[in-house]
């Protein structure tokens, strides 16, 4: 459905009405169905938007005014020639006829359908603030050059994402933005980060890693009834407002365009970014810097390690070091620097979980080839780092053993595109480390509890999305005995 139809649907407008200028039912129908486009500018959707206002304005109560604040909620639209212009532009916005631009357009827009010949009332509450969050995305896009955008949450996030649908099409836009070269700064309080992870993690912590996303956390509770603030250069900002702290029905949400309110909000954002600071040292693998030098991790506390092949966690230190032929000087540094990937089934008690989710497809490639390059030892010992086909192969068989004599140890193989769903790399030990990275790119460590909370958390949630006949002992020992019967 394109815009055109929308608005015809909405007025309750028949074909007739076009025919007195001159358009007759073929032509609306094609511009219905988007087989021709209302170009901008042109006589023929001024005359549209002419005829559309005047319908509006027999109807009780007009659409259109509300319409238009919604899609265009910083822009004026009080006289009749800012509507006429808004409503053009609307009838005239380019991807129309893609799925992903009527599923937002339906959502913002569901307000306005008619119900038994009458408009339902205005959404309240948590509904309506998702779809103005909508709208500030949109309002971003609309930017000529690339923008950085602020967004302050002084309660969870995930009160606002946690709709499963409203969740994957705000991640969604938001990648759209980065796409396009926008880049966004996030101050949360530190107590709700465990539950923002969890509540939309894989295209959140890909962003960050990509460094599209930059994150601070600040621990001073400041009760105020302000619960999202947000704003993109000095131009516009929204503001979400709830006077008691469990009344979600009063939640409400305005975007502001005029200076004396976004300076305000900007005064308001800044004065939390000086409070806050990250939790997470990124390009870690480049410049570890002792980061993890002193990080303790306890044997009874569980390991997830997520990684495209089993390179970590397998094999003692010195058996490990002779697999990616790492000289002495080499494995002291990994000792220092990044201890945890060093740690094999062995370290942690018999009772205490240890999981790994690797790539059968990136494993079943490795067996053509004499040797497979290690992205992240590479990156760590900064230059190329090689496992030989044999060592491969040897990882597998310590993989079969512990699958039948450590009942603590789980193992899973992924197909490529279940693997990538993921969309990073990650190890996770206990609540005092968290190793996280892409296969090429960037990497982030962390010590702090919200954060490594929230990433076991985020491994639990993959290992229970795995379809359960894929996560048994006998399905990893079936798939590694299918290899080890090509050597």
């Amino acid at each position: 459905m394109t815009n055109f139809a929308f608005v015809m649907d909405l007025l309750n407008i028949f074909p007739k009405y076009f025919l007195s200028a001159g358009f007759d039912h073929t032509l609306v129908s094609r511009w219905r169905s988007g087989k021709r486009r209302l170009m901008p500018g042109r006589h023929q959707v001024k005359t549209i938007a002419g005829i559309f206002l005047q319908r509006d304005a027999v109807i009780d109560p007009p659409a259109l005014e509300r319409l238009l604040k919604i899609w265009y909620p910083a822009l004026p639209c009080d006289t009749q020639e800012e509507k006429q212009r808004l409503l053009e532009d609307f009838l005239t916005e380019k991807g129309q006829g893609s799925q992903e631009y009527q599923k937002i357009r339906d959502i913002r827009l569901s307000r306005l359908k008619y119900v038994e010949d009458a408009l339902p009332a205005e959404p309240q509450g948590i509904e309506n603030v998702r779809l103005g969050l909508l709208g500030f995305l949109d309002l971003i896009s609309a930017q000529d050059e690339p923008q950085r955008f602020y967004l302050v949450f002084t309660e969870g996030q995930f009160i606002y994402l946690s709709d499963e649908n409203f969740g994957k099409l705000f991640m969604h836009k938001l990648m759209k933005l980065f796409e396009a070269g926008h880049r966004l700064s996030v101050a949360i309080r530190s107590d709700n980060v465990a539950a923002d992870i969890l509540y939309y993690h894989k295209t959140k912590l890909y962003a960050h890693l990509k460094g599209y996303i930059t994150t601070q956390y600040y621990d001073v509770f400041k009760p105020c009834k302000e619960k999202i603030l947000g704003i993109m250069g000095k131009k516009i900002a929204l503001k979400v407002i709830r006077e008691k702290l469990w009344d979600f029905d009063n939640t409400s949400i305005d975007i502001y365009s005029d200076k004396e309110s976004v300076d305000g909000i900007h005064k308001h954002i800044q004065e939390y970014l000086d409070i806050s600071q990250p939790l997470m040292r990124y390009d870690f693998f480049g410049a570890p810097s002792g980061y993890l030098g002193h990080a303790r991790i306890y044997k009874d506390h569980p390991c997830h390690i997520i990684t495209r092949f089993p390179h970590f966690g397998i094999m003692p230190p010195e058996e490990f070091a002779d697999a990616f032929a790492i000289s002495e000087d080499e494995l002291s540094l990994l000792k220092r620097e990044y201890q945890a990937i060093l740690l094999d089934p062995s370290f942690f008690d018999e009772n205490t979980r240890v999981r790994h989710i690797f790539c059968a497809t990136a494993i079943d490639a490795a067996f053509s080839m004499q040797r497979h390059q290690a992205h992240a030892l590479s990156a760590m010992l900064g230059r190329k780092v090689w496992m030989p086909t044999p060592d491969l192969i040897q990882q597998l068989k310590t993989i079969q053993t512990l699958l039948k004599t450590r009942g603590n140890y789980e193992a899973c193989f992924l197909d490529e595109s279940q693997f990538d769903e993921i969309s990073l790399q990650t190890g996770v030990w206990g609540n005092e480390t968290a190793i996280t990275w892409l296969e090429k790119d960037t990497s982030a460590a962390s010590m702090e509890y919200p954060i490594v909370a929230g990433m076991q958390a985020f491994c639990n949630t993959v290992w229970d999305e795995i379809p359960p006949e894929l996560r048994t002992r006998e399905a990893a020992k079936r798939k590694i005995n299918k290899w080890l019967r090509r050597t």
